[in-house]
């Protein structure tokens, strides 16, 4: 479970790079989300909105 996090965590932060300097916004939804950390778990729904403003510098 830990690398399925890893890997969305990647693919997200690959996604808010490319569409740095846009002004976009991406939103994450989710229902039923399970969370579980030391051994306590909470089921979540919701929704994440991330509005990327920042500009990527040139390399």
């Amino acid at each position: 479970m830990a690398e399925i996090a890893k890997s969305w965590g990647e693919d997200v932060a690959k996604l808010i790079d490319k569409l740095a300097g846009k002004g976009s916004d991406l939103e994450l939804n989710f229902k039923n989300l399970t969370l579980e950390v030391a051994g306590f778990q909470a089921k979540l729904n919701g929704a994440i909105v991330l509005n990327i403003l920042y500009v990527s510098e040139k390399k």
